[in-house]
């Protein structure tokens, strides 16, 4: 197992200046390329999957949009919707399904099917950090679009809630959150137990306009990394975490640039109290 205590103690100066702030992400990224170790490499790749799902789902229908943050370049999705290459197994799973206009799941979007096979593939992850994680990203997915789904918002306005994310009103999986979302009728859907942090979420659309709902989840998705990495040192789970909390970091820069800045400076914080070596190191 690798340590990177060079890349964490380094994270601050890995960021451009003020003036520069236009995709952190992709900067850093840049950086973690060239330290992160091969056999590690899985791991933060797969933190990038989701935009690649998107950008995958975009390619396929048409569409302008392409977000360059994540693993495959737009050449290089458009190659593999031909050949089946350089993707994940689940990718060609979905395409194989796609083009012959057999999608396993009746009645959801493709974007919704593709998360749906995305999930599955993390539940069988060999690398603890990312089977919980996502665990965690699709129940908070489900409980989102359950909520959404008991106040009777439209899609647009559930789209609009959490607006550049692909949450939906739809429940994918066959997890246990998934479940139980689908079939109870208490108000945290009986999920408590299992994710104290569903109480949480309720609460948030009990009281909260969108964007203190929206800053809310965000908030609740950085306390889960944190829990999730807490004693974890200078390894690369650390490295992902970061990653994924500088996208949330990123995304509020760009939608409340003061919220953003907070963030951001709050995570160079963390990552700067976090670089003390332990005792024998």
């Amino acid at each position: 197992m690798a340590y990177y205590e060079y890349l964490v103690g380094g994270l601050p100066d890995v960021l451009p200046d003020d003036g520069k702030r236009g995709d952190l992400f992709s900067v850093f990224m840049d950086e973690v390329n060239i330290l992160v170790e091969e056999p590690d490499m899985g791991v933060i790749s797969a933190m990038r999957l989701p935009i690649d799902n998107r950008n995958l789902i975009n390619i396929l229908e048409s569409g302008d949009e392409f977000d360059n943050r994540g693993n495959y370049t737009r050449a290089e999705l458009e190659e593999a919707v031909r050949t089946l290459s350089y993707i994940p197994e689940y990718m060609q799973t979905f395409l194989v399904a796609y083009k012959s206009d057999r999608l396993p799941f009746a009645g959801l979007t493709a974007i919704d099917q593709l998360t749906w096979m995305f999930y599955e593939e993390m539940e069988e992850s060999e690398n603890e950090f990312l089977r919980e994680w996502y665990d965690f990203d699709a129940a908070l997915r489900n409980v989102v679009a359950g909520i959404n789904l008991r106040k009777g918002l439209t899609h647009i306005e559930a789209i609009a809630t959490e607006r550049d994310r692909p949450h939906s009103l739809t429940i994918v999986g066959r997890a246990t959150a998934a479940e139980a979302v689908l079939k109870s009728t208490t108000p945290d859907f009986g999920l408590s137990g299992e994710y104290p942090w569903v109480e949480k979420v309720v609460a948030l659309y009990n009281k909260g306009g969108l964007t203190d709902i929206e800053k809310g989840l965000d908030d609740l998705r950085w306390e889960i990394l944190d829990d999730m990495t807490s004693l974890m040192v200078f390894k690369v789970e650390v490295v992902a975490a970061f990653a994924q909390k500088l996208l949330i970091a990123e995304r509020w820069m760009k939608l409340d640039p003061v919220a953003g800045r907070a963030k951001l400076d709050k995570l160079i914080e963390e990552m700067m109290g976090s670089f003390v070596m332990p005792a024998g190191f």
